[in-house]
């Protein structure tokens, strides 16, 4: 009879978030990044996991602060009384460039000797360990940040593996399967077809829960145990159990996360003659007191409805209604409905409208952007000084 071999997979747990734009909240938001994370292993030591691997980014920095450190210690500490062998690799927000950065900060816990770190980028490192009856191989080899765009990691490179289960992890983007959010280092599914005797690939850095086969190896993604940013807000928050019984087997368990929401409100759904008003009726439909919020406006309007939109207010309310709130002005004023009355001599409010216009015309992108918010203020002064 073989044993059950039971694998917990998380990844991408980014504690020690670093996001300036959070202030205050910062402190709270890495709280309860750390508790989602700390679930994983609550999880393996109470069904009783043989093996926990980390897919790499548990930290989001190089050089984090002593409490996540701290939090690290002692949850691996908790694994290791428990008997769970841990493995782990260095993603690309934890990895140094070079030797002179240093060691990633996962060195604690191989100086400790609370997991096996696979600390080489250029070449896989292998363990085997018997769990019962079953030996099992585990392989891994960190993020390489010197790698070229779209080089494959595997290019030329045969995976150990000589055990009756045989696990590679790995942090890059996979081909068509997990496809790179920018310019970056990927392998190729030729390199997974090539490498047929790994039966399941552990992998990290897409934030995304993905389970696949190339050919007869699993391919899991855990993705993040919480939302990274507001781009992520529709994904769901997790990690991977695999049971190995002569064959395997791949559960998803969904972790709880804080509540993130991205409002998209365009400008052809409001109503511009109580613009303010309906915006804020909506954003009070999706706020949360616990979670955190991402206004997006977006649109063309007419520069004078534009000036008629109270940001302060707005933020004041989104602020109030939820843990975290911020706004995105996508807003593109138009010329439309500006009136110009004739007259004689300078109208300076004429010559400025005249002067921005011609600007905004003839800018584009970000540029663009700046001469509508530049019009936009500099009307609001002349017309304060004008009225003073």
């Amino acid at each position: 009879m073989v044993n059950v071999v039971r694998i917990v997979i998380t990844g991408d747990n980014h504690l020690n978030l670093y996001n300036q734009k959070l202030g205050s909240k910062l402190s709270e938001r890495r709280a309860r990044i750390g508790k989602a994370w700390s679930q994983t292993i609550k999880y393996a030591i109470e069904n009783h996991a043989d093996i926990y691997i980390n897919t790499g980014d548990l930290f989001d920095q190089l050089s984090p602060r002593n409490p996540p450190r701290a939090s690290v210690i002692e949850g691996f500490k908790q694994l290791q009384e428990a008997g769970i062998s841990a493995y782990i690799v260095a993603g690309n927000h934890e990895v140094p460039s070079s030797e002179r950065e240093g060691v990633s900060p996962h060195a604690l816990l191989r100086e400790a000797g609370l997991a096996h770190v696979f600390e080489n980028r250029l070449e896989f490192e292998q363990r085997v360990e018997n769990i019962g009856n079953v030996t099992v191989s585990i392989a891994g080899m960190s993020y390489n940040k010197n790698l070229a765009p779209k080089q494959d990691p595997l290019e030329d490179k045969s995976i150990p593996a000589d055990s009756d289960l045989n696990i590679a992890i790995l942090h890059y983007s996979i081909e068509d399967i997990a496809p790179p959010i920018w310019e970056e280092p990927r392998i190729l599914k030729a390199s997974i077809e090539r490498n047929p005797q790994i039966q399941l690939y552990a992998m990290g850095h897409i934030h995304e829960h993905i389970t696949t086969k190339i050919g007869d190896s699993h391919i899991v993604y855990p993705g993040g145990t919480e939302h990274y940013d507001f781009g992520e807000c529709d994904k769901t928050t997790g990690f991977i159990v695999a049971d190995y019984d002569e064959e395997l087997s791949i559960e998803y368990v969904p972790i709880e996360s804080q509540p993130m929401t991205q409002l998209k409100l365009h400008t052809s759904h409001l109503k511009h003659d109580s613009i303010t008003e309906s915006i804020t009726t909506e954003l009070t439909k999706s706020s949360d007191q616990d979670g955190l919020m991402q206004l997006v406006l977006e649109g063309e309007l007419p520069f004078k409805k534009y000036t008629e939109i109270d940001f302060t207010e707005i933020n004041r309310q989104g602020s109030e209604q939820n843990f975290y709130f911020e706004y995105i002005d996508k807003v593109k004023p138009t010329g439309e409905g500006l009136e110009f009355n004739s007259s004689e001599g300078l109208n300076p409010r004429k010559r400025l409208e005249e002067t921005a216009l011609e600007a905004i015309e003839k800018s584009t992108g970000d540029e663009k952007k700046l001469w509508q918010q530049a019009m936009s203020y500099a009307i609001e002064y002349y017309l304060k000084e004008r009225d003073a």
